[in-house]
C-alpha cells in the first residue's frame, strides 16, 4: 500500500476514535460523515492492493 495512503487512513482512524469520544456517540452526523470519508480512502487502498496482486 502507498505509504501516504497508509498515513492518511491512519491520521483519519485517529480523528475517528477522538470525534467519537468527544460527542459521545458513534451514529452523532459529524462522526458518520468522517467515518464515511475514511471508508473511501480504505476502499482507494483496496483497490490500490488488487492492482499490484492482479498487474
Amino acid at each position: 500500500m502507498d505509504t501516504k495512503l497508509e498515513r492518511k487512513i491512519t491520521q483519519l482512524r485517529q480523528q475517528l476514535v477522538r470525534l467519537a469520544e468527544e460527542k459521545g456517540s458513534l451514529s452523532h452526523e459529524e462522526v458518520v460523515r468522517l467515518s464515511q470519508h475514511l471508508d473511501q480512502y480504505i476502499l482507494m487502498a483496496q483497490k490500490s492492493s488488487k492492482l499490484k496482486v492482479c498487474g
